[in-house]
């Protein structure tokens, strides 16, 4: 899968993937929120988004899903954030920009990613792969 990465960098992931990969869950997963915005939910044009994501000082990533993932989902933008309340500031403001996905993508990326929804935007804490640590949604907070 191919990202296309935002001007402002999140910077966080590399020493948190690494600690995951010794079986350790590392503090910036505490402090790491993330959202998705399926591609398919924009009512106005991808870049117009990424402008406004820039605009506003939000890192992001974005891709198109291959085949077969595309078959669920057309894709996804990411943001990255550092609490929960920065997160909810950032979705109200784009949240008018979103119309909720298809019963399909939603169930993909609660199936796949484990997330929550705010309409059609969903979130969660810190990479799928942290689950391993158990449900993002009990972590302590920090």
């Amino acid at each position: 899968m191919r990202w296309v990465q935002g001007r402002k960098e999140w910077g966080k992931c590399e020493v948190c993937y690494a600690e995951f990969l010794k079986g350790v869950q590392h503090s910036n997963s505490l402090n790491c929120w993330k959202v998705g915005i399926p591609i398919s939910s924009l009512k106005v044009q991808l870049d117009d988004v990424l402008v406004l994501l820039d605009e506003l000082g939000v890192p992001w990533k974005f891709s198109f899903f291959p085949f077969p993932l595309r078959l669920m989902s057309r894709g996804v933008i990411v943001l990255y954030f550092s609490s929960r309340e920065e997160m909810e500031s950032v979705v109200s403001e784009i949240s008018p920009l979103v119309e909720r996905p298809s019963t399909m993508e939603r169930k993909f990326f609660d199936t796949f990613v484990n997330v929550d929804w705010v309409q059609g935007i969903n979130y969660r804490r810190a990479c799928p792969e942290y689950d391993k640590f158990g449900d993002w949604r009990s972590w302590k907070t920090s």
